[in-house]
């Protein structure tokens, strides 16, 4: 990433508490570049995949990032290697960064830390993730720079800071370059807006070059659009097994609200909950029962998410 001054991109940052995400939608606000959390601690989040492919696919940019929980240097090794293992696969088409998340809910985890501790933790971390090839930076907000991180670590890294305000304020100039990477100026941008089913998202200013170079060609994605299973004919309810269970439990894994594991063929409690979540969410009849009008909105979100 080479920082431009003159240039100002927008953008947000998303998990799997956004929901059900229309990136094409979210492109037509104006959204260039998507930072997505892969996972935390050592957990995949579980719509990570959906996530960076179908950003890929709209045309957005992607960055990543690691909501880091550690008590310890083994820990951090594990978190850094496991962010690697989830992301390794996209390795080429990151072009807004790969950042380390390190904030209130780590030292609720982490116990009392020195910020010598801390930072040492963090850049532990950072220089995992260099070692494997990635250029790393740090999300940190005004208290994290000047009472909870070292100067010398928030100097080294790229700094996406967060300050929800009409002005970034000096504090965001302590970063590598002397200039903010990215800044998170609000976490009240309106869900709905930016094709989210969360109400309200994250928005960002980059500060950056931005290469569009993969961000355009959705062919070169992990390809994951395609239900493999056979689209049913019938109603699928509790009690439903077979080829038709397993369609809409993919469409369930892909909206996620089911675990990849959870497509087993067999709608239980867990598959019916999910339904009626689903069904919530889109504003159609609740009742656990996949017809044909839940059947046809189904495929209708995923032609909006592909």
């Amino acid at each position: 990433m080479k920082i431009n001054k003159d240039i100002v991109t927008k953008g947000t940052d998303i998990s799997k508490w956004q929901g059900i995400v229309d990136f094409v939608k979210m492109k037509q606000e104006g959204i260039v570049f998507v930072i997505i959390r892969a996972g935390y601690g050592e957990t995949q989040d579980k719509m990570f995949d959906t996530y960076i492919n179908n950003a890929l696919g709209a045309g957005i940019s992607v960055g990543v990032y690691w909501f880091i929980y550690a008590k310890d240097k083994t820990d951090i090794i594990k978190n850094a290697h496991k962010f690697h293992q989830v992301i390794e696969t996209y390795k080429d088409k990151i072009t807004c960064g790969a950042w380390a998340d390190w904030e209130y809910a780590s030292d609720k985890r982490a116990g009392n830390l020195t910020k010598q501790q801390r930072s040492n933790m963090v850049n532990e971390f950072c220089q995992i993730l260099s070692e494997y090839g990635y250029e790393i930076g740090i999300y940190a907000n005004q208290d994290y720079i000047q009472n909870k991180f070292k100067a010398e670590l928030i100097s080294q890294y790229p700094l996406w800071y967060a300050r929800y305000n009409k002005t970034m304020g000096t504090v965001a100039y302590k970063g590598k370059n002397r200039y903010p990477y990215i800044w998170q100026y609000s976490d009240k941008g309106t869900g709905s807006n930016y094709g989210v089913s969360s109400q309200f998202i994250d928005l960002d200013y980059a500060y950056f070059e931005i290469s569009d170079k993969n961000a355009n060609n959705k062919n070169e994605a992990v390809s994951i659009d395609i239900n493999p299973y056979l689209e049913p004919t019938t109603n699928i309810r509790r009690g439903t097994r077979g080829e038709g269970a397993k369609w809409v439990q993919w469409c369930l894994w892909r909206f996620g609200l089911l675990d990849k594991a959870g497509i087993d063929g067999v709608i239980g409690s867990h598959s019916e909950s999910a339904i009626k979540v689903a069904q919530a969410r889109l504003g159609i009849g609740v009742d656990g029962i996949v017809g044909n009008i839940t059947r046809n909105t189904f495929k209708g979100v995923l032609v909006k998410l592909i």
